[in-house]
């Protein structure tokens, strides 16, 4: 629990008022990095030079991802490299208040009571970009998961949401990712480093929860388990979470054993 706190209470620490959106400390290795871009309203984004083209520049106008999801209670943890970019992000963010909001509430992690805690599979907010890439992955697993359970296709929406979470190893948006240099010095990298070796690593051993990495795979520095799924080749290209793929297999198999245990 105390881990949790640790990742948690630095992330209270961030200020969400006004951008630049920063994890503390992190701006003193920001503030001479080039590949830093910040709007402050959709508006400005869509009319900038990088809106609609090739850009691998951090946005600090838009809130951090650190994570989705609510850590204590998730059992299903995929770890990533770094949150995508697309208009509708700034949009979500800064013309949608009850996203806004409930987004923010995920990052205090004061969802653990909500019915999807992981933000993009709430059905409320299909609209968005994050839900479109998530749903997309885990849609055929949802509906495996309903067809042998007897529910309702939301219903294992929101059984999944209450087990997964998503780790991004920089918390940063970009279209694409060209911010290699500082995965080495921002301490909002170690934090979640930290977390993934004191926390997650152990109760994986322990049989608690499974780790799917799917992207920058070696930056994660995971040991062999057969709790803790690594991509490799092919897979980190496409990150599938279909049945047939290996995480997505590893999550059934999971979620059908928690069922057991009465989860």
């Amino acid at each position: 629990m105390t881990k949790y706190h640790s990742l948690i209470e630095s992330w209270h620490k961030c200020n969400l008022e006004s951008p630049p959106y920063l994890f503390p400390n992190d701006e003193r290795h920001i503030k001479g990095f080039s590949g830093v871009r910040i709007y402050r309203s959709f508006d400005e984004y869509v009319t900038s030079p990088e809106f609609g083209v090739s850009d691998i520049n951090l946005h600090l106008g838009l809130l951090p991802v650190p994570f989705a999801g609510n850590l204590e209670r998730a059992s299903i943890f995929i770890l990533m490299l770094n949150p995508g970019l697309s208009a509708g992000d700034y949009f979500a963010e800064q013309k949608v208040t009850e996203f806004r909001n409930a987004y923010i509430r995920g990052l205090r992690q004061e969802n653990a009571d909500d019915e999807f805690p992981f933000i993009f599979l709430n059905p409320n907010f299909a609209w968005h970009p994050g839900f479109s890439y998530w749903h997309k992955k885990f849609g055929a697993l949802i509906e495996k998961l309903a067809h042998q359970s007897g529910i309702t296709y939301q219903r294992a929406m929101s059984i999944l949401s209450k087990n997964l979470a998503c780790l991004e190893l920089l918390p940063y948006h970009s279209k694409s990712f060209g911010s290699g240099s500082l995965l080495k010095v921002l301490p909002s990298v170690k934090v979640m480093q930290n977390f993934v070796h004191e926390v997650l690593i152990p109760k994986a051993k322990d049989g608690k929860v499974i780790i799917i990495a799917t992207r920058s795979v070696k930056k994660w520095q995971l040991p062999k388990h057969k709790n803790i799924i690594t991509y490799e080749g092919g897979e980190t290209r496409s990150a599938h979470l279909s049945p047939s793929s290996r995480g997505g297999m590893a999550i059934a198999n999971h979620l059908s054993l928690f069922k057991q245990k009465g989860g």
